[in-house]
């Protein structure tokens, strides 16, 4: 089998999922909702949806599902996905805190014994 046939093949598969995929989204758009619902509860939907009660309803409900599936879901996702990263932030945060809180005391304290060797030595020195 050639390159250009198992080309021709790939594009071939790859059309026919994009077309199969378009049917879908086509036949199932939102627009084409209403009609799962049973005539007697279309009216009064759309009658409600008419009034101002109505509008103010959908689009907060709209906010709300927006806001929710634009930050909360991807904002959780995020989290789930970097959990071990994120309990590592939490150790080693605290962990350089602490190393770099002992190391300027126990330099402190090395300083000052350091400092008083110094001066002992000096002193012995100059009344040698």
């Amino acid at each position: 089998m050639s390159n250009k046939t198992k080309a021709k093949e790939f594009f071939a598969t790859y059309d026919r999922q994009i077309r199969k995929d378009m049917d879908f989204w086509i036949k199932y758009r939102p627009s084409r909702w209403g009609h799962f619902l049973p005539e007697k509860s279309l009216k009064p939907l759309i009658k409600f949806i008419k009034s101002k009660s109505g509008k103010k309803f959908f689009l907060i409900s709209a906010l709300v599902f927006s806001l929710l599936f634009v930050g909360v879901i991807p904002t959780l996702s995020f989290i789930w996905s970097n959990i071990f990263r994120l309990s590592l932030i939490i150790l080693v945060i605290p962990f350089f805190y602490w190393a770099f809180a002992i190391a300027s005391v126990y330099s402190r304290v090395i300083f000052h014994a350091f400092s008083k060797y110094i001066r002992v030595v000096f002193y012995k020195l100059i009344d040698g």
